[in-house]
């Protein structure tokens, strides 16, 4: 059966995410906290209300007019996905494809190559840079070599991850605007981690048409577990992705669950303070263990490098029931990804950085 594989899938790997249950989950990025009994019962009591028989809206239009709301812009240049890897995915085979090209700037997350990858396009890897200067360590795009490929291989779409996964932090300003006015193709900046960083370019999609904007549920709003993404963009590239989305692709509970949490922004307000919180205060403490450096983040993660083997360090971890993410590439060697939990989840995983770095 080998023989009917696709050659330019060879050299592909898959995501692998840990199966392990019985452990504190600190590798995946999700939410540690669930949604409050109060807000799970509303989303129940509606969903019973529905026909389960019948397929539900297959354009989330009560879904998009409250993201409407609460992102200040029209509803028509919304588009939701079964999560956002459905968006990156949609992105790829609306505008990459066979013969096409991507670039992605790495490391990054490992998505945006696998779907174009999947879509038939050549993707264009490009490392970052880490300056590692006096004001501390700061992961850079590496402008000259990006420009150096529109010409060459005149790539159709670039992923952005911003602030990046897995490094933590948000690139610069002006370096992100410099690539928006000088590529001639679709531009998508992966917010994934907006809220816990404050910073967006929603604003700037009538300044340039090419950019899109993708975001998720599954982080600050809790519903990792219920697989919702959306895009924003101009309305001539929002059609482009109802040309090869999956029909009725976002259940009914999905659906009706992020509309509902939409109208407790109160409670997500609460939970994002309390991840900010849980993450600084966690990140000056691993400041302190010998041989850890703790890179910057506006996220809900934070990238940390060890003069420890990471093998090694992730294995004591995981004997001691707490999982972290070995995030791939070259760039990150001897680096791990830890998802920030709550202040009790933080406490034992210092704890265990002091057994095990002693």
């Amino acid at each position: 059966m080998d023989n009917y594989k696709r050659e330019d899938l060879l050299s592909l790997l898959p995501y692998k995410p840990a199966k392990e249950k019985e452990v504190i989950r600190l590798h995946a990025n999700e939410s540690p906290y669930d949604l409050p009994e109060d807000l799970k019962e509303a989303i129940f009591e509606r969903v019973r209300k529905e026909n389960f028989n019948f397929y539900y809206d297959p354009s989330c239009d009560e879904l998009k007019e409250a993201l409407s709301s609460y992102l200040g812009v029209e509803p028509e240049k919304i588009f939701v996905g079964s999560g956002a890897d459905e968006i990156i995915y949609d992105i790829a085979l609306a505008y990459a494809g066979p013969g096409r090209e991507v670039i992605i700037p790495v490391p990054s997350f490992s998505s945006y190559e696998i779907f174009s990858a999947v879509s038939g396009a050549k993707v264009i890897r490009v490392p970052l840079l880490l300056d590692e200067g006096p004001e501390g360590c700061i992961w850079k795009l590496d402008l000259p070599k990006i420009k150096s490929h529109f010409k060459k291989d005149e790539p159709q779409v670039m992923f952005l991850c911003n602030p990046n996964n897995p490094t933590g932090d948000y690139f610069n300003d002006s370096d992100i605007f410099e690539l928006l006015e000088d590529f001639n193709g679709i531009v998508a900046v992966d917010e994934a981690y907006f809220e816990f960083g404050g910073k967006t370019l929603i604003n700037m999609i009538s300044q340039f048409p090419n950019l899109v904007i993708i975001r998720t549920f599954s982080k600050v709003f809790s519903l990792a577990g219920l697989r919702i993404g959306y895009a924003v963009a101009e309305e001539n590239i929002i059609e482009e992705f109802y040309k090869v989305k999956p029909p009725y692709n976002v259940s009914l509970f999905s659906q009706i669950a992020a509309v509902e949490v939409l109208k407790r922004m109160d409670w997500v307000e609460d939970v994002k303070e309390k991840i900010i919180r849980a993450r600084e205060d966690l990140k000056a403490k691993l400041k302190k263990l010998p041989g850890v450096t703790v890179y910057p983040s506006s996220t809900n993660f934070l990238l940390c490098k060890f003069d420890m083997p990471r093998d090694v360090v992730h294995q004591k971890l995981l004997e001691k029931g707490i999982l972290v993410r070995k995030p791939e590439g070259k760039e990150v060697e001897n680096m791990l990804r830890i998802s920030v939990g709550t202040a009790e989840q933080n406490e034992l995983l210092v704890k265990a950085f002091e057994d095990i770095l002693k």
